[in-house]
């Protein structure tokens, strides 16, 4: 039997940036929630829609845990689910390059709504870059 082919993408996992782990502070996990809640206001109207399920409160409470804890928050994320894992996680997701640009501006839109500071914001977004581009299992022929 085959083995499915996965595309690695070739920078590999994102960096750490010690200032990521201090946003939590700095917003708190109210604010963080609000945010990811908006993330996903965003997705059924997304053309990448297919990939979530209709009722999107389990994604939304997933989510907002996880970052809640990679923005230096509790551990809410590991203590329900186990290691993060995200990229194997994803992979059932044929995640290439095009759908990673739609899953961004979505969360692109719900920054700019969003009420944080330009600072929190920039590096909260380079985050997000970095680790949507780990999450690419799929080659495409965008750039």
């Amino acid at each position: 039997m085959n083995q499915p082919e996965f595309y690695t993408p070739p920078l590999g996992p994102p960096s750490p940036n010690p200032k990521l782990h201090t946003l939590f502070q700095t917003l708190g996990e109210a604010k963080i929630r609000e945010l990811v809640a908006s993330f996903y206001s965003k997705i059924p109207s997304s053309e990448i829609a297919w990939m979530f399920p209709e009722n999107l409160e389990e994604s939304i409470s997933k989510s907002a845990d996880f970052l809640v804890q990679a923005l230096g928050g509790p551990a809410y994320y590991v203590q329900k689910y186990g290691p993060p894992r995200m990229r194997a996680r994803h992979l059932p997701f044929p995640i290439d390059e095009k759908a990673r640009r739609v899953w961004l501006s979505c969360y692109r839109k719900s920054i700019k709504e969003w009420e944080a500071g330009e600072e929190e914001k920039e590096i909260l977004w380079k985050f997000l870059e970095d680790f949507s581009a780990w999450m690419v299992n799929k080659a495409s022929s965008i750039d």
